[in-house]
């Protein structure tokens, strides 16, 4: 159980204001205050071995399930692979660092390993060419940042040969919600591997669900009045990629390293 949980917080942030790829796990758990305690003291003892202040690990719950989202953000996949290479190295530094700490309450570990159950790791190339976050995310401060705690996530599946056109659509819808003054937080990743089929993931951040929904009518509105906008609806992009899911995670900002 050791070696595992190890393995899987060396993936582990989302962060979208540069160019590189985002580890994502997924854990299902009967118990966040439980996961919570043992994520506190793995991630203070894995900082501490491998003497850095910030680890960029955010924890995501996705919401009206027991899934949990643990996303690490790395400025590319060399960097990704130093980061897991480096704390392999450091596991003797890392138990040293554990046996200083305040010892979890009497069987915290045991429950952790009853109540929860790790899914599938993923690795996604970030595309700031297909995105508004350089230019709407960016800007913002830390704190400001931190209001955002929805994300709209979609899985897209294209068809054969069919990227450029996705691409080239993506942008397009960009360009046309600009020229529109339509301002929105879109994050458009990649699949690198593991990721059941999908080929991008699209993330819409907001500060709420209610938010998103209010803001997204928002968005239609003026859309729909458009002439050149109606046009680019008539495009037949269904034949071409389809979503293949879709789900709403909310940061649980307390379980933020």
């Amino acid at each position: 159980m050791k070696k595992l949980i190890l393995t899987i917080f060396c993936l582990g942030v989302f962060s979208v204001n540069a160019q590189g790829v985002m580890a994502l796990f997924e854990a299902e758990t009967e118990s966040i205050p439980t996961f919570n305690s043992v994520m506190d003291f793995w991630m203070s003892a894995v900082k501490t071995g491998m003497e850095m202040d910030d680890a960029k690990m955010y924890v995501f719950r996705e919401q009206g399930t027991k899934n949990l989202k643990l996303v690490q953000w790395f400025d590319s996949k060399k960097a990704m692979i130093e980061h897991m290479d480096k704390q392999e190295a450091s596991q003797e530094k890392i138990q040293a660092a554990m046996k200083e700490m305040t010892p979890m309450e009497e069987g915290t570990f045991e429950k952790f390993g009853e109540t929860t159950d790790f899914k599938e790791a993923s690795v996604w190339e970030y595309m700031p060419e297909l995105s508004t976050t350089p230019e709407t995310w960016s800007p913002l401060t830390k704190e400001e940042r931190d209001e955002y705690k929805y994300r709209r996530v979609q899985f897209i599946d294209v068809k054969m040969n069919n990227d450029k056109a996705f691409e080239d659509n993506t942008k397009k819808q960009n360009e046309l919600d600009k020229k529109l003054g339509i301002k929105y937080h879109l994050a458009v990743f990649k699949s690198v591997f593991g990721a059941r089929d999908a080929d991008y993931m699209v993330v819409l951040l907001d500060k709420s669900r209610f938010e998103y929904h209010k803001n997204w009518d928002e968005r239609m509105k003026v859309r729909n009045v458009n002439d050149e906008w109606k046009e680019f609806m008539k495009a037949d992009n269904l034949s071409k990629w389809s979503v293949m899911g879709e789900s709403n995670w909310n940061r649980i900002n307390k379980m933020t390293y």
